[in-house]
């Protein structure tokens, strides 16, 4: 989150932009989003050769032990990971177990099959200690990264079980996407996360949305409360956590906008499921437009009532805290992605004409995200979970806006204030962290969800983008510790990597006061992290005890974003 202090928020933005409205009937029309008509893809097993950004089987530069990489990490996910739920959760199979770490280890390296319990033997409950919670950044991750690798595997003619393998996982996705609205009750209002109660996991204590007198619980809005499931008896094995924050509720968008741009088309699909996801895509919308007594809107609301603790995207809000005229370029890039992205899947008039012409022509969102964007860059004690839902919304708004002006505006934004700041150190543009690095490479050549990209294809930066995959941690990916700088070595600011490479320390600078380096650590020798692109790149130590299994969706959303893009 942005944690600015007033000062500090007034400080950055002395110079706001003037965003003045204009009569409605002068706005021109909105425009019109096309949509190309089906078209057929190849026979599942011809093996089609189809370009992407990440090179494919058949291309020129394809990878084959990046691929085999993928395809472990995809099977541990689903067989493992998302066994209970069918979307991304963390796991953890205790050090003493070792039958069961072994039998993992060798299901996941063996690339035999999908089924864990059918491989082994064992129940996938018997062998994994608990599963930690559904979290909505996550999860989207996860759910995006079948999204495109199912369109992937489709368009290019995969072998037959491959392909509706993965045409299996994306339809228990788009069940999860609606299960994330509906377990709430209320509609526009989407959770935090969830956990299943009926199989291993943590013990969680619910509260009740309101007290006897209907007042809200707990009196102050905290950060995510427990509750039971409010739909009616939909799902009595799960409970649910509130408070959906604004990094969540991207990640839950950025899944929901992916299922659809591949779906949209499909008649393999189901048309009441992808009007369910239209449904729910035009009731979050809808939820964003509401305005409160100030007159502020963009804010996420619960199904207490209440706004959610960090729900606001409004781009006059810094933090919780509103302070006009002022203008904050991360929520307007993340906001106008988000709209962007509801407002495709919903096609309504309302909320087309609450995005083009309330948001855009009037608000000027583009131009402040232009203007402002540069605000995610703190230096040493940067937020890497800003810059994430920056990316986010960057990707979004370039991908899912029919404005070609707006679009072009947040293509800028994306490429000059966000990844590469002229005169600025310490730029995701040295970092080597592959989103960025695909989301950047995206917006530079133009490519919409309906325009494939053009020529001006930035070499280096997917080069960077595609060596962070290559280096990234192999499955099964444990939670292994990594540390790089002992005590003496971090005084003298200077240390031995675990590669033996030379790391030079900036010290206990970074955000929190972590101990960072001056140079971006190559993936190879980075600390672990359940996401990557929401990690300081920087952060050089971690003490980790290798009893979680990590998803890895953050490999598997840059891998797949990366083959599906063209």
């Amino acid at each position: 989150m942005n944690h600015l202090s007033i000062p500090c928020a007034f400080w950055l933005l002395a110079m706001p932009l003037a965003c003045g409205r204009q009569a409605r009937e002068s706005l021109p029309p909105v425009p019109e989003c096309p949509d190309p008509a089906w078209a057929e893809p190849p026979v599942c097993g011809t093996d089609t050769t189809r370009p992407g950004l990440i090179p494919g089987p058949g291309q020129p530069g394809f990878d084959h032990v990046l691929a085999a990489k993928a395809d472990m990490f995809d099977r541990q996910f689903h067989a493992l990971n998302a066994f209970t739920t069918g979307v991304n959760a963390d796991l953890s199979v205790a050090l003493d177990m070792t039958e069961e770490r072994a039998l993992v280890e060798e299901f996941v390296s063996s690339g035999d099959g999908w089924d864990f319990e059918a491989w082994s033997g064992r129940p996938v409950t018997d062998v994994v200690s608990e599963w930690q919670k559904v979290a909505g950044l996550y999860a989207g991750a996860g759910i995006a990264a079948d999204a495109f690798r199912y369109g992937t595997l489709r368009d290019t003619g995969a072998d037959c079980e491959e392909v509706d393998r993965a045409r299996v996982h994306l339809l228990a996705d788009m069940d999860v996407l609606h299960m994330a609205v509906a377990i709430t009750g209320v509609s526009g209002v989407i959770a935090r996360g969830f956990i299943r109660t009926d199989t291993p996991a943590p013990v969680y204590v619910t509260t009740p949305l309101f007290d006897a007198g209907g007042n809200p619980l707990p009196e102050d809005k905290n950060n995510g409360e427990w509750r039971e499931d409010n739909s009616g008896g939909l799902y009595p094995d799960f409970i649910w956590e509130d408070s959906c924050s604004r990094d969540m509720y991207i990640g839950w968008v950025m899944g929901m906008a992916a299922v659809w741009e591949v779906v949209r088309l499909d008649p393999a699909f189901p048309q009441p499921k992808k009007d369910i996801l239209a449904a729910d895509a035009a009731a979050l919308a809808r939820s964003l437009m509401i305005e409160d007594d100030r007159g502020f809107d963009l804010q996420i609301h619960d199904a207490d009532g209440r706004i959610t603790l960090n729900g606001h995207l409004h781009e006059e809000a810094f933090d919780r805290f509103y302070l006009p005229p002022s203008k904050n370029g991360q929520h307007a890039i993340m906001a106008l992605g988000i709209v962007a992205a509801l407002a495709f899947m919903a096609s309504q008039d309302d909320i087309d004409e609450y995005l083009y012409r309330e948001l855009i022509e009037e608000r000027k969102l583009p131009d402040i995200a232009l203007e402002m964007l540069g605000i995610v860059d703190a230096g040493t004690r940067s937020n890497y979970s800003n810059y994430n839902m920056a990316f986010l919304g960057g990707f979004m708004a370039t991908r899912y806006l029919c404005d070609p002006q707006a679009r072009d505006l947040a293509r800028q934004a994306v490429q000059i204030q966000l990844y590469d700041r002229e005169g600025r150190d310490r730029q995701p543009a040295d970092q080597a962290q592959t989103f960025y690095d695909l989301v950047y490479v995206i917006a530079r050549a133009g490519g919409t969800v309906v325009d494939p990209l053009g020529t001006d294809i930035d070499d280096a930066a997917l080069g960077r983008g595609l060596g962070t995959l290559e280096q990234f941690w192999s499955p099964p990916f444990w939670s292994v510790g990594r540390v790089n700088c002992d005590e003496v070595e971090i005084a003298a600011l200077e240390c031995t990597a675990i590669d033996g490479s030379t790391i030079e320390l900036s010290g206990y600078v970074g955000r929190g006061d972590a101990l960072v380096a001056a140079d971006p650590l190559p993936m190879s020798i980075r600390p672990v992290s359940n996401y990557y692109w929401r990690s300081d790149p920087y952060l050089v130590n971690d003490e980790a005890d290798g009893s979680m299994l990590l998803p890895g969706v953050d490999f598997r959303l840059a891998y797949w974003l990366g083959r599906w893009v063209n």
